[in-house]
C-alpha cells in the first residue's frame, strides 16, 4: 500500500503560488511602457531629422540662388561689357514656381538676390594664348571680383513691408577670369581699397 498525501489548493499543479499573483500583468505593463517610450523616442528623432532636412534644403536653395547671382553678373559683363552700374535685385517667388500658380498665395517664400557688378582686380597680357601671336591689338586676361548675397524670406499675408521673415542668407564672393579679351575694352575703376 502506498500512502498519498492530500494537496491543498495552493499546492495543486497549475495554480499560482502565494506572492506570484498578478506578476504577469506587471511584466506586461512594463513591456508596454518600454515599447511606448521607444516609439515616442523614434517619433521625436524622425521629427528632428525632418526639421534638419528642411533646414538643409533651405540652406542649399539659398546657396544656389547666390551662386546664380555670380553667373548673372558674369553674363551681364560678357554681354554688355564692363559697367559700374549696380545690378537691380533679383526676386524669385519660389512658392509660386513650386506650386505652378498664376498668382502668389497668401503664404509665400522668395529668394532675393543682390549682386555687385564685376570689379576689375587685375589685368595682364595673355602671353601664352596663341591668339596673341603677331596680333595687334593684343589680347588680355582680366580678373574680376564679384559678391552675391541671397536671402530666403517668407511673407504671410499682406503687410506694409513685402518681406517679413528672413529664413536663410548666404554671401558668396568669387574671382572671375575672362580671357582672352581685346586690349581696347574699357574697364572701369574698382571701388576704393582695391588695387588696379
Amino acid at each position: 500500500m502506498t500512502a498519498t498525501t492530500a494537496r491543498t489548493p495552493e499546492q495543486a499543479p497549475g495554480r499560482n503560488r502565494r506572492g506570484e499573483q498578478g506578476s504577469a500583468f506587471t511584466i506586461a505593463l512594463l513591456v508596454l511602457l518600454v515599447l511606448t517610450i521607444a516609439g515616442l523616442a523614434l517619433t521625436l528623432m524622425t521629427q528632428t531629422e525632418m526639421r534638419i532636412g528642411a533646414n538643409e534644403r533651405e540652406a542649399n536653395r539659398t546657396f544656389y540662388a547666390a551662386d546664380s547671382g555670380i553667373n548673372v553678373s558674369t553674363g551681364r559683363t560678357l554681354w554688355l561689357g564692363d559697367s559700374p552700374q549696380a545690378i537691380p535685385p533679383i526676386l524669385l517667388n519660389t512658392t509660386q514656381q513650386d506650386q505652378n500658380l498664376s498668382s502668389p498665395p497668401p503664404l509665400t517664400f522668395s529668394d532675393q538676390i543682390t549682386v555687385t557688378p564685376l570689379w576689375l582686380l587685375h589685368t595682364e597680357y595673355a602671353y601664352k594664348a596663341s591668339i596673341n601671336q603677331n596680333q595687334n591689338p593684343k589680347y588680355m586676361n582680366f580678373t574680376y571680383i564679384v559678391n552675391s548675397t541671397a536671402t530666403r524670406v517668407g511673407q504671410s499675408g499682406p503687410t506694409a513691408s513685402p518681406y517679413t521673415q528672413t529664413m536663410a542668407q548666404r554671401i558668396i564672393s568669387a574671382m572671375v577670369a575672362i580671357q582672352p579679351t581685346p586690349e581696347s575694352i574699357n574697364n572701369f575703376n574698382p571701388p576704393s581699397g582695391l588695387k588696379q
